[in-house]
């Protein structure tokens, strides 16, 4: 546990996981930062993107993979991620999410000259999300997944 370090990630609904990590790696603001066991301080707002996680004893290429919807990230002596929405791969509708993301570009394409600022902004997030849990549900692209 020498090179490990505890990692929660909370929705609010659920502990949706917990266990020590030898490295998380998430989509911040600024593109995408792993954090490890000595890290220093850091509090910084996630973007809509994978969560990689390398559990304690893993091989170095075996991570276990998610789609998170944002939120923050708090690294101490441990690391705790806030969000609204996080699912693993495996757990991922790929149906769903492609057909989510057909009505959100469908909508969008009828509405782009009279649809509100607000809703424009809502559907285009939602073909980001959808995007990002395509992408995850098909093993996305670190390590030659």
């Amino acid at each position: 546990m020498a090179n490990s370090i505890k990692l929660e990630i909370i929705t609010p609904s659920k502990m949706f996981y917990r266990g020590f990590v030898e490295l998380a790696i998430v989509t911040t603001l600024e593109g995408d930062e792993g954090f490890m066991y000595g890290h220093s301080w850091a509090c910084k707002l996630l973007d809509i993107g994978e969560l990689w996680i390398q559990e304690e004893g893993a091989d170095k290429d075996d991570f276990r993979i998610a789609a998170i919807s944002g939120g923050f990230i708090d690294v101490k002596d441990s690391i705790i991620i806030y969000t609204d929405a996080v699912e693993w791969a495996e757990d991922i509708d790929k149906e769903r999410a492609l057909a989510e993301k057909k009505a959100a570009e469908e909508w969008l394409a009828e509405h782009k000259n009279d649809g509100s600022q607000k809703d424009i902004d809502a559907a285009k997030l939602a073909i980001t999300k959808a995007n990002v849990r395509e992408h995850v549900a098909d093993g996305s692209h670190r390590h030659g997944r």
